[in-house]
């Protein structure tokens, strides 16, 4: 390829720069939760299927097991989850405040989600998740 391509023409960049508006979305709508919508995310892996393994949960929002490991100590901190080790296997569990934090983490979503479907319609909110859904399954294989 002898064409030069411009930032505005790059899929990294454009992700890049859709990732930072919608944290900034995001950063907003779970402001009054006092966690950020990333420990939210594992707070709903965690919720939907307690007893998960650290690294199976790293997997699960794709992150590394490093990051993993900060963010479940964080939620521990905040007495949201707990961690059990049974053998060499680490399992995480919902505490009872993590189980009923669970309506607050979906009222932040649902602020996320009117706060990008006003901004772009809904329609193309929900087409580009489909897309970027597509998307990560395929880089994931």
């Amino acid at each position: 390829m002898n064409e030069s391509i411009h930032p505005d023409g790059c899929l990294y960049f454009a992700a890049n720069s859709l990732a930072r508006h919608l944290n900034n979305l995001a950063e907003n709508a779970f402001k009054f939760t006092c966690i950020t919508p990333a420990y939210a995310f594992v707070m709903l892996e965690i919720l939907k299927d307690p007893g998960l393994g650290q690294n199976e949960l790293a997997r699960r929002v794709n992150v590394k097991a490093s990051t993993m490991t900060r963010f479940v100590d964080k939620l521990i901190e905040k007495q949201l989850i707990k961690r059990t080790t049974e053998g060499r296997s680490v399992k995480i569990f919902p505490t009872k405040e993590g189980e009923d934090f669970k309506p607050i983490i979906e009222q932040a979503l649902t602020i996320l989600h009117d706060s990008y479907c006003d901004l772009l319609g809904k329609d193309l909110a929900m087409n580009m998740t489909d897309q970027l859904q597509d998307i990560n399954h395929i880089l994931e294989k």
